[in-house]
């Protein structure tokens, strides 16, 4: 009998220590970006900024992303973020640029490099890959593994959108093993492309299906899966016209519409399906995406603060601290001004100002935790078995560092 309690302890431990942590990934274009000042970045852990396109001679083309950064960072100082390279909407010439930048292999060394630089140069955490369909073309893979081992020198990330339930030819095993983790695209089941099939294009089923089908179909690991979720919908007007609609417009016609999933012909998910799935997450990947998060309501109708609540009401810790959750740690930020150094670091980090001693956890972006302990002011902790990338270190009073790895 003391056997089994000691085992389901230890079990329920484990589990509590997995759960503690799941990614809440924002993607947001650059034609929302008018917008950052509306997104509660401390509700965010990932920041996808998208979507990044080469020229022909693979120089990478973006707006400015400055302010966004600047934005995101005043809100959630550890929220990681990405460039989120090409997009399902590439042009003609956009498809034939990326054929030949990765498909010719005496092409690639240098493309790489302008990737690398741009992120290097804008103070990025990694790089997000979103070629879809057609123009996943024969030289995808290794495109990825090269990209892969460029970023890994200098700790960057490198992720993947892939669909629901659909492998590409053109990705073998290898770069799938390459991506830190891979973020399902659990939406767009119908829309446009076939209006004469109004229904739901995102329910919980569909999620469900992706989720079996890229842990049990594909073998990918729960920890490197998120599960997306829409923050739009559709309108199928006739059987030849289907409009695209955002979240905000839904509930902008009419507030109660935020807790439906639709409206007449009308298809988008309201507040209690994205809970649901939230919690099936929660329960089966290592977090969620969203496609995107301009889309939402600046309102109490969020569906950014649904998710954000339903995280915290599981006992999930998914980013900063907001708002009122913030208030609890105002005096100690205040008082201890808690700094460390050097960032980045090789072996050891210091620790400065800080009043009494703490306990700390380690963890990488992924949620994983490495290194936990008892520090004071004018101590260090001894990284240097840690490998090199983006760490976050969290003290059990909710004060989160990130820090960097050389």
């Amino acid at each position: 009998m003391n056997k089994l309690i000691i085992t389901l302890t230890i079990l329920l431990s484990s589990l509590s220590i997995y759960a503690q942590n799941a990614r809440t990934i924002g993607y947001f274009p650059t034609y929302r970006f008018s917008a950052s000042n509306q997104i509660e970045y401390c509700k965010l852990t990932h920041l996808n900024l998208s979507f990044a396109n080469p020229d022909s001679d693979g120089n990478i083309i973006m707006p400015p992303i400055s302010s966004v950064i600047s934005d995101a960072l005043n809100d959630n100082p550890n929220i990681v973020i990405m460039i989120s390279l090409a997009g399902a909407a590439l042009s003609a010439q956009q498809a034939s640029d990326w054929s030949n930048l990765i498909d010719i292999p005496a092409n690639r060394p240098a493309f790489i490099i302008k990737i690398v630089d741009y992120v290097i140069a804008n103070n990025l955490d990694g790089v997000d890959v979103d070629l879809e369909w057609g123009h996943v073309t024969s030289g995808y893979s290794d495109f990825v593994i090269e990209l892969k081992a460029a970023l890994d020198m200098e700790g960057k990330l490198i992720t993947a959108a892939l669909p629901n339930q659909t492998l590409y030819a053109n990705i073998n095993q290898n770069a799938l093993d390459a991506f830190d983790w891979i973020n399902i695209m659990a939406y767009d089941a119908t829309g446009p492309w076939n209006p004469s099939s109004p229904g739901q294009h995102s329910s919980y089923s569909f999620a469900q299906d992706g989720i079996s089908f890229w842990k049990n179909t594909v073998g990918i690991s729960a920890d490197r899966l998120n599960l997306g979720l829409p923050f739009y919908g559709y309108e199928f007007v006739n059987s030849s016209t289907v409009i695209a609609v955002t979240y905000e417009q839904m509930v902008s016609t009419d507030p109660s519409y935020a807790d439906l999933d639709n409206v007449g012909n009308t298809y988008y998910n309201g507040r209690p399906t994205i809970e649901s799935k939230v919690a099936l997450a929660n329960n089966e990947v290592g977090g969620i995406l969203i496609w995107e998060v301009g889309q939402d309501a600046f309102t109490q109708y969020s569906l950014l603060t649904t998710i954000h609540n339903k995280y915290t009401s599981l006992g999930v810790v998914t980013s900063g601290l907001c708002g009122n959750e913030a208030a609890s740690t105002t005096d100690f930020q205040a008082k201890s001004k808690l700094t460390i150094f050097p960032n980045p670091s090789s072996d050891y980090l210091f620790i400065s100002n800080l009043k009494k001693e703490e306990h700390y956890t380690i963890r990488n972006v992924l949620g994983k935790s490495f290194l936990q302990g008892y520090v004071s002011d004018n101590s260090k902790i001894d990284i240097g078995n840690l490998i090199s990338g983006i760490y976050i270190l969290q003290f059990d009073n909710g004060i989160s560092i990130k820090f960097i790895k050389k």
